[in-house]
């Protein structure tokens, strides 16, 4: 059975209502959840560490260093986390009834693209608001919003079909997860890291996706290496991942 963009529109709305059915304040839940993550690090690393961007004449000049960030690391983090385990968690279904496996890993990305653009547009506003959005680098955010998709439908297809073979990649996710967020310039910029480590960073897929959104919502510098390395983990984990998947596909058995 082939993709269908309609199919994944009544899954997406369904995927949305689910998550947040029962609960009293609703789809609210999607923005309070990173506005409190946020604050929290805000108040972490602005007040106790004192944390400052150089590059932004603000005292709140961290709070939206750390909002570009973190705010693509939130939809990527949950779109990769339900991604993996969502194939292994519909196995009952899919083996009922033919179906687009795909759509359930697309699914769920997505949806965890709803909560980065709601944030997003509140970020800007705040900084226009602020006096300190910089139109100079805002043309790459659609790049690196594309490279976002790309390279998470990627990942997430081909970790929804290892996960159905290895199961024990389920429960290594949150600490892989783990391990990239803090292995990404997120709650810090890369001159606090040694000269002689930096390079090292750009072996983290994530990293190169982060400091392209800082350079697009900051107007911070967008270096050449860090192009090259963010069209290279595109190229070989998002078009790869997409490759990988369906050449794998067929190993689902009934469920594909």
């Amino acid at each position: 059975m082939g993709f269908s963009w309609q199919l994944l529109r009544v899954w997406l709305r369904r995927e949305v209502k689910s998550r947040y059915a029962g609960s009293f304040a609703g789809a609210l839940w999607a923005v309070m959840g990173p506005v409190f993550t946020v604050l929290l690090f805000y108040v972490l690393f602005s007040f106790i560490f004192k944390v400052r961007i150089p590059e932004i004449a603000s005292q709140a000049g961290y709070f939206y260093f750390l909002l570009a960030g973190i705010l693509p690391w939130l939809s990527i983090s949950e779109g990769l986390s339900r991604a993996t385990g969502v194939i292994v968690g519909h196995e009952q279904f899919l083996q009922k009834q033919a179906f687009a496996v795909e759509i359930l890993p697309v699914t769920a990305i997505a949806a965890a693209l709803l909560t980065q653009i709601v944030g997003t547009v509140i970020c800007v506003v705040l900084m226009a608001w602020a006096g300190i959005l910089t139109i100079q680098f805002l043309w790459l955010f659609p790049v690196a919003l594309l490279a976002q998709i790309v390279l998470t439908l990627g990942l997430g297809l081909s970790l929804a079909v290892f996960a159905v073979h290895f199961r024990d990649l389920l429960h290594a996710m949150p600490l892989l997860l783990q391990f990239f967020f803090y292995a990404s310039p997120i709650l810090y910029q890369m001159t606090m890291v040694p000269e002689a480590f930096r390079g090292l960073f750009l072996l983290n897929p994530f990293a190169p996706l982060i400091m392209t959104y800082h350079s697009a919502m900051l107007g911070v510098p967008w270096p050449l290496p860090v192009a090259i390395a963010l069209m290279f983990w595109v190229l070989l984990l998002g078009c790869g991942g997409i490759w990988l998947f369906r050449v794998m596909k067929p190993t689902l058995g009934e469920a594909a």
